[in-house]
């Protein structure tokens, strides 16, 4: 009968080592195991989150469409803003959660009205464009920087990762951890069949 040489050499290994090499293993393994589990989490939040610019292009031409034109701005950076609001993270001093009335507040939306610009334009006679722009935070631990500076590394100041700052330039005590960004800009186009002529006092005032 030949001998099970794998066998006896098992056997004779003491089991210290034997559960060593199952460490070393984990600690090669587990790094990319993780940062793996992190990236498909993170795409899976920018994708979503890129649905809501997305959405809140169309609220903003839609609430644009209704206003007068001295007041179609200021109504489309709202509706924009209430879209956006439960995507945004990250608040420096003096900003507040935005308030759902009968709901209450949307965790680390203070920062919502500084994170998103929207532009409103004509498009002929009868069409009006929304252009949205929004700052949308990479959350996730390690994943997040790391897309943050590979979509723009060489950016002069580092434009992807947010630094808030007073009017002075230095960053107030009040600023929680600075997070890498990804800026999305979404466009929406809506057809505007009728003439809108009175003033109606838009946007409404509580927001």
């Amino acid at each position: 009968m030949k001998p099970d040489f794998d066998s006896e050499r098992n056997a004779r290994v003491p089991p210290d080592l034997r559960t060593g090499t199952v460490m070393l293993e984990f600690v090669l393994a587990f790094p990319l195991i993780l940062t793996l589990m992190l990236g498909c989490m993170q795409f899976a939040h920018i994708w979503m989150a890129k649905q809501v610019v997305h959405y809140s292009a169309f609220c903003a031409a839609r609430a644009a469409l209704v206003c007068h034109s001295g007041e179609r701005g200021a109504a489309a950076q709202q509706a924009a803003e209430q879209a956006c609001a439960w995507i945004a993270e990250g608040t420096t001093g003096g900003e507040s959660d935005k308030r759902i009335p009968g709901w209450g507040e949307i965790p680390g939306s203070g920062g919502v009205g500084r994170k998103t610009r929207v532009r409103i334009e004509d498009v002929g006679r009868w069409n009006v464009k929304a252009t949205v722009e929004h700052d949308f935070a990479l959350i996730f631990p390690i994943a997040g920087p790391m897309i943050g500076w590979l979509v723009n590394p060489w950016a002069d100041g580092r434009e992807w990762l947010e630094q808030r700052a007073d009017d002075t330039g230095n960053v107030g005590s009040a600023d929680l951890i600075r997070q890498a960004h990804l800026r999305f800009k979404e466009v929406a186009v809506l057809p505007r069949p009728y003439v809108v002529l009175p003033e109606m006092g838009l946007p409404a005032s509580g927001w």
